[in-house]
């Protein structure tokens, strides 16, 4: 009789707990399935010429065509860049203004879809541990999906070419050919975008990010017209 009662008892308590779980821990756990599709539409590869291989990811940001990557990525291709979004129908992309101190690069493509206006996250509202994710070309390998998190806010001077950026450093979303992607939150805002790996060990998935005011302050000197 005993052993029946504490039975019931510790079921109960746990349906309790069940039902009096913390409803937001567990919806913010992983992104919506209409986030996903959201990040998704936006991201593309960025291709050298006819090769089918993806050397870098980029942002679609209108339905005009423009393309926000790492300057890195396109430099030295800068008149045989080339776009997909599924590796087999590839879109003419020219460079429209690059800037090497922020290692940012806008490109305007012929590629045009209908998208929903972005929403941007700033650094302040970070914070370590917050859960982020990327569509990238890792290794080449076009629209992966990676989760990582972020593991500090402000990396100043870490970077001697450009000292006074205050990177976001992160985990597990930082691989060879994910440069220019980028970078959500679970809710679909972008903190910014992916410049490099950190350390000698290519795809060690240490990475930085260009944080998103730095990046709205690039495309409004580089198109006033279509980015306020």
């Amino acid at each position: 009789m005993f052993h029946t009662t504490c039975l019931l008892y510790f079921l109960l308590l746990f349906i309790f707990n069940l039902l009096n779980c913390n409803p937001k821990i567990v919806s913010n756990s992983e992104p919506s399935k209409n986030v996903l599709h959201s990040a998704l539409e936006r991201s593309v590869t960025i291709h050298y010429h006819i090769s089918d291989t993806a050397k870098g990811t980029g942002l679609l940001l209108d339905e005009e065509g423009y393309i926000l990557t790492a300057n890195h990525v396109i430099l030295g291709w800068e008149d045989r860049v080339r776009i997909s979004q599924d590796s087999k129908t590839f879109y003419d992309a020219i460079l429209v203004r690059a800037e090497p101190k922020l290692d940012l690069a806008l490109l305007k493509s012929t590629l045009t879809k209908k998208l929903p206006s972005i929403s941007w996250v700033d650094r302040s509202e970070l914070a370590t541990n917050d859960s982020i994710f990327i569509f990238g070309s890792s290794w080449g390998l076009a629209n992966s999906f990676l989760k990582g998190y972020i593991s500090h806010t402000d990396r100043t001077g870490f970077d001697i070419r450009m000292p006074t950026i205050p990177y976001i450093q992160t985990m597990g979303t930082s691989f060879p050919g994910c440069s220019g992607a980028a970078v959500y939150t679970l809710e679909g805002g972008i903190i910014g975008i992916n410049r490099a790996t950190v350390g000698f060990e290519a795809g060690n998935s240490t990475g930085l990010v260009i944080p998103a005011g730095y990046v709205k302050a690039f495309l409004k000197a580089s198109h006033p017209e279509n980015f306020k």
